[in-house]
């Protein structure tokens, strides 16, 4: 499930894009299997927020701790803060969607689906009055 989650894949179905209708923009369900993105928990959201900030960190210490080791004794101050500003900008952008569907594993792997949100699930697949989260092209 995590290798799905890092390629920004439905954790349950492998479904491309997951409930991505874009990168920023997310729908209420996956396109594939039908789970829900939060699963009826208050706080869901939190959960791909501490992904986001732990790997996020993570990244600015290690290359503010591997800038520092490859030029002690005369450290670029300057640019060294440039470099990491621009990092704390640039990766939680790139990160985003990956941290949602990340915790989206972890998620489902201490909390599976129960058979009322299968059936559930299932219903809302086999609904043919919703409408289609995937845009059509009219080209």
């Amino acid at each position: 499930m995590m290798w799905r989650a890092v390629r920004r894949r439905c954790p349950r179905c492998a479904d491309r894009g997951a409930w991505f209708e874009s990168w920023f923009r997310q729908g209420e369900r996956c396109r594939g299997c039908g789970i829900r993105r939060t699963r009826q928990v208050d706080g869901h959201e939190l959960g791909s927020m501490t992904v986001a900030l732990v790997v996020n960190i993570g990244l600015i210490v290690l290359s503010l701790a591997g800038a520092i080791a490859f030029t002690i004794p005369d450290v670029p101050v300057l640019t060294l803060y440039v470099v990491l500003a621009a990092t704390a900008i640039t990766v939680p952008i790139l990160t985003w969607p990956v941290s949602h569907t990340v915790w989206m594993a972890i998620d489902l792997r201490f909390r599976p689906v129960d058979p009322e949100e299968r059936a559930e699930a299932m219903a809302w697949l086999g609904d043919s009055s919703r409408k289609t989260s995937v845009p059509i092209d009219n080209a």
